[in-house]
């Protein structure tokens, strides 16, 4: 009886301190308010891995406004609003690890980036390829995060079917350059200088280091495995060494037969 009577008495007396200062309960109210609000919508982002893409616009693109709760449960919407860029594969959203627990309001987000790979005229533009066969940015002169070196080290592609006209092609003929890279410079262990798409499913490939093209047959029905032509390729290369300066071209486009042409003697 005697706490209910406390109780009561202590009530009374903040029912009058609110009546006589109803301005204070207001701001001490409202401060409270704004105090849960911005811990509710603070966030600290991280963001790693970014060195193309500048972390300054990976930030641009990201909905802070959001609240932390929004974040906690929308980290694919996030991932995609920062995919948008041509030069980022994929970003992984988590949240900040703590000595314990995460740390509540904090995200870091790793931003995979493609690598650049090939420089292609496509319907009469250059572009910038990834390893990955997607358009990243046209090649002009300033392209944001390519140096000279950068550049140089890109593989040129020849003969690339048009996008608009043919995507389908397109694309397949990109695959297949990525496949060439990988397969060829692994059997021949020699790198890939450019790629030209022939006609019948062939490319003619050349290497640094070789003074002449190496036609490979690329029809996925008959031809085969681009890695055993290119042990192929190295095989030969071991027979014919002291006549590499004669050689004009070589072709590997058939099952177990290499034709190797020579160049026409000069005239006396």
């Amino acid at each position: 009886m005697r706490v209910l009577f406390t109780s009561l008495v202590a009530s009374s007396v903040l029912l009058i301190h609110v009546l006589d200062n109803p301005a204070r309960v207001s701001e001490v109210f409202n401060g409270a308010q704004d105090r849960i609000v911005s811990f509710l919508t603070t966030k600290e982002v991280r963001i790693e891995g970014a060195k193309l893409v500048a972390a300054d616009e990976v930030r641009r693109v990201l909905p802070m406004s959001k609240s932390v709760g929004w974040w906690m449960t929308n980290q694919t919407a996030i991932s995609a609003r920062v995919a948008e860029n041509p030069w980022v594969k994929s970003v992984d959203v988590a949240r900040c690890g703590g000595s314990i627990v995460p740390k509540f309001g904090c995200f870091t987000l790793t931003v995979h980036e493609r690598s650049p790979r090939f420089l292609a005229l496509v319907d009469n533009e250059r572009w910038i390829i990834g390893d990955d066969g997607s358009l990243i940015i046209p090649a002009t002169g300033n392209a944001p995060g390519m140096t000279d070196e950068t550049l140089r080290a890109l593989v040129p592609l020849y003969g690339l079917s048009s996008r608009a006209a043919n995507p389908a092609r397109f694309q397949a003929q990109l695959n297949l350059a990525q496949e060439a890279i990988t397969a060829l410079e692994r059997g021949v262990e020699i790198p890939i200088d450019s790629i030209s798409f022939e006609g019948k499913g062939d490319i003619s490939v050349s290497f640094k280091r070789l003074g002449f093209p190496v036609v490979f047959g690329a029809s996925l029905d008959s031809s085969p495995p681009l890695e055993d032509q290119g042990r192929r390729l190295k095989a030969l290369l071991g027979q014919i060494k002291d006549r590499l300066p004669e050689v004009e071209k070589v072709d590997l486009a058939f099952s177990r037969v290499g034709i190797v042409k020579f160049k026409a003697p000069r005239a006396s």
